[in-house]
């Protein structure tokens, strides 16, 4: 069978394959809270039994979301590994819906036409469905190319134990896999695909600072502002300590935080030369909603600051009364929540304890750091040819694809290639806006081009792999 033949075969099922994506998304799935997650798991181990693996469920700890996990095996010489995330953000405010969170409401929508309104539906469980459905319509016509290790994880929002610890337990058997895929809607608003060949890590923690003996500052709670004279605050002390951690341009300015970051490579800066013939930094800020950017330079300069540079940045600060109106009180104790953005070769490790170091070299011993679950940065080739078969994929469906040596975002896709040393991808057509936002959406025409495009990435990793055998 061709892929035309098999891309029929999604055409004919098309309506089938919609009210399944539209049954799993109304589902909640909400892994902050554990809202629909158990139930949300469950149906996705039935979407993978479908397509003849056995699912299974795993927990990284206690209170971990289950990891569903498969093995599809046809027999095939190559095997992939297929990531995937059911879980979504909150909801957040109700009022800003203007349809049900959970209801898959199509509606129409400017340009788009047809759109499908959903929490998860771009950030990821519509691409999710998608790809699952795309495998069923080849196992059902006997065209699956490859082996198949699912890893669909519940708790990617909130960086959680399951995905790892499986991945380590198993480390033997999935190493020998040939390939890693996680598939989602890579189109801009513009109809354009855009594939990444490598991620940033994101080192996140909190800074914390209280009244001690040392220090000074209240030990047993707030106390009146008129006290400020002569008794010392935890939130002034915290903002100086964090302050010190970029320069005047909100530059990264801890010490030896610069030792670690690897140069990008003349692949990588060949990419960006291509990058910036198409690069409009105007259409980009103002699609972000900021007056100006704070780098200057050419478009090449500020395409390799974006990419290949780290970033600190203060995600929230928490202390005292922050509530409308006043009240004078002098906080026992601040909270900044901080992210930093590492690139190749910075390690989590590494970061963690040149901060530490930073702060204590200038007296702020008493700053306490709180750690979470991490991501390592990841990188693959532009040449592999995991690579190349996702841009020959893009280029079957008539699409040139924009391609980025990296990617500023975080996701585990270091399980793959530092972990279990295993090339990855991230591709696939179709638009989705307003991730973890109200209304998220994704363009019904645009699914369905996914699903396609799913078949074709398989396809043509086969055949560009094939031709180094």
């Amino acid at each position: 069978m061709t892929l035309k033949k098999l891309h029929s075969k999604i055409d004919q099922s098309w309506d089938q394959h919609l009210n399944e994506t539209r049954k799993l998304l109304r589902i909640p799935s909400v892994s902050m809270t554990g809202e629909g997650i158990e139930e949300s798991a469950h149906a996705v181990g039935e979407m993978i039994s479908k397509l003849g693996a056995e699912p299974r469920l795993f927990r990284g700890g206690k209170n971990s979301h289950p990891l569903v996990t498969g093995h599809l095996d046809i027999g095939a010489e190559k095997t992939a590994l297929m990531y995937g995330m059911y879980d979504v953000m909150p909801v957040g405010d109700i009022e800003e819906w203007d349809h049900p969170p959970f209801g898959a409401t199509i509606v129409g929508k400017e340009p788009y036409g047809e759109v499908l309104v959903n929490r998860g539906v771009a950030n990821s469980k519509g691409a999710l469905a998608g790809s699952l459905l795309a495998i069923r319509t080849m196992v059902d016509n006997d065209e699956m190319p490859m082996n198949v290790h699912f890893l669909i994880e519940g708790e990617e929002e909130l960086g959680g134990l399951s995905l790892p610890g499986y991945v380590n337990k198993n480390r033997e058997k999935l190493s020998k896999a040939d390939a890693a895929f996680t598939f989602d809607y890579g189109e801009n608003a513009d109809g354009v695909p855009v594939i990444s060949f490598g991620m940033k890590g994101c080192v996140y923690f909190d800074l914390v600072a209280e009244g001690t003996e040392q220090t000074g500052g209240p030990m047993e709670g707030e106390v009146h502002s008129s006290e400020a004279v002569w008794i010392h605050s935890p939130v002034w002390r915290l903002v100086h300590a964090i302050s010190t951690m970029v320069d005047e341009n909100q530059q990264p300015a801890i010490d030896g935080l610069w030792d670690d970051v690897r140069p990008p490579s003349p692949e990588d800066l060949e990419l960006v030369k291509e990058l910036a013939k198409k690069f409009d930094p105007d259409a980009y800020r103002k699609d972000l909603g900021a007056s100006k950017f704070k780098a200057d330079g050419g478009k090449e300069e500020m395409l390799k600051k974006y990419l290949f540079e780290p970033s600190v940045n203060i995600d929230g600060l928490l202390a005292g009364f922050t509530e409308d109106g006043t009240k004078t009180v002098l906080p026992p104790r601040a909270k900044a929540k901080i992210d930093i953005r590492t690139v190749p070769d910075m390690t989590i490790e590494k970061t963690r304890a040149k901060v530490m170091e930073h702060l204590k070299r200038r007296g702020f011993t008493d700053v306490k750091m709180r750690n979470y679950e991490d991501y390592p940065w990841s990188k693959v080739s532009p040449t592999a040819d995991v690579s190349k078969a996702c841009v020959e994929a893009m280029r079957y469906h008539g699409k040139e694809p924009e391609v980025w040596p990296m990617h500023a975002g975080s996701a585990p896709y270091y399980l793959f290639d530092q972990v279990l040393g295993v090339p990855w991808t991230c591709a696939g057509l179709g638009h989705g806006g307003r991730a973890h936002a109200p209304n998220e959406f994704a363009v019904v025409k645009g699914m369905k081009d996914f699903e396609k495009s799913v078949i074709t990435v398989f396809w043509k990793y086969c055949e560009v792999s094939s031709k180094h055998v």
